[in-house]
């Protein structure tokens, strides 16, 4: 079976739609859009946050459809969310769009890159961000998030 062509790119408008789908079908930490709009991440202010350029994203489509997305902060160097479809998971879809927005941000000149990640070593994202080069920093959210920072190559 012939897997479908990926195709990489910046987050626009018009994919705020499929934003909201893509993190209510996660595997784990699932989010609805009725919970990220209680949150106050409205499809209103995802669209001002990416034309003001306070947001910067990247999606994946396959098929013209959109399998995964990833989402930065450009003022705090905050990755706030990567979210991909279950059956598009295993493909390096998560790590290239990290390492797009991480590109993004640190155009930026940031001097650090951070995210909020579960401390429970059962959580895929545990693994996933150690893996790729995320350390804690100590310090840690009320949920009990640990807070991970982007370590620099020597």
């Amino acid at each position: 079976m012939l897997l479908p062509t990926l195709i990489f790119r910046p987050t626009e408008i018009r994919d705020i739609p499929s934003l909201y789908e893509v993190r209510a079908a996660t595997r784990q930490n699932a989010i609805s859009k009725a919970q990220l709009i209680e949150w106050g991440i409205t499809p209103e202010s995802t669209a001002q946050g990416l034309e003001s350029q306070a947001l910067f994203g990247m999606v994946c489509e396959a098929q013209g459809r959109v399998v995964g997305f990833c989402t930065g902060d450009t003022a705090t160097g905050e990755v706030l969310v990567l979210a991909v479809l279950p059956d598009y998971e295993g493909k390096r879809i998560g790590i290239t769009l990290l390492e797009g927005v991480v590109a993004g941000l640190r155009s930026r000149n940031l001097s650090s890159l951070w995210l909020a990640c579960s401390s429970n070593p059962e959580s895929r994202s545990h693994g996933f961000y150690r893996a790729h080069g995320w350390v804690p920093d100590g310090q840690k959210l009320d949920n009990g998030d640990e807070i991970l920072r982007l370590q620099e190559p020597a």
